[in-house]
């Protein structure tokens, strides 16, 4: 079965998690764009937002995320909580495959950030507070790009389990 599916949401979201159990449900490849980013550069995230900045980061990320629609065949594919958002990634993402925005309450998020807060490169420097803030307004900026996603799932209070057997119902 040939399946072309992409898991986006902010970060903290739960996209790799859920993109590898629902890979694993359905049989198919997982792949996670951050992952495969590092595999060609050689380079954390981090270090590659420190070295290059963000709008250098986003040219190369458009760039192999390019490559990879013209390679795979079929895939759930997990992409960066800012990857929708700049170039022409949604446009491209939309033309290849099914999206599927997982989104989460800015609580949540919240909680989830603030355990890994030093691996992420765009938020490792900042306050809590300043965190909470930065979560809101970047959500607030994203959800523009969010919703052009073909399906939304709430994940609120709901086990893997049940998020992938509603990813599979909107397939």
């Amino acid at each position: 079965m040939i399946l072309k599916i992409i898991l986006i949401g902010y970060m903290g979201s739960g996209k790799t998690t859920i993109g590898q159990k629902l890979a694993n449900n359905l049989n198919q490849k997982f792949y996670d764009l951050d992952k495969k980013i590092i595999k060609y550069t050689k380079k954390s995230i981090s270090e590659l937002f420190e070295i290059y900045g963000e709008k250098k980061f986003r040219k190369l990320e458009f760039n192999i995320l390019n490559c990879f629609f013209k390679t795979k065949k079929s895939y759930i594919l997990s992409v960066g909580g800012g990857t929708p958002c700049y170039k022409h990634n949604m446009f491209l993402m939309k033309k290849n495959s099914k999206i599927i925005y997982l989104n989460a309450e800015i609580n949540t998020l919240f909680t989830r950030i603030l355990n890994q807060k030093e691996n992420r490169p765009l938020i490792s420097k900042l306050s809590n507070n300043d965190l909470y803030h930065f979560i809101c307004d970047s959500l607030r900026k994203r959800f523009f790009f969010y919703k052009k996603a073909d399906s939304t799932i709430y994940i609120e209070n709901k086990s893997f389990l049940d998020i992938v057997k509603e990813i599979k119902y909107v397939l």
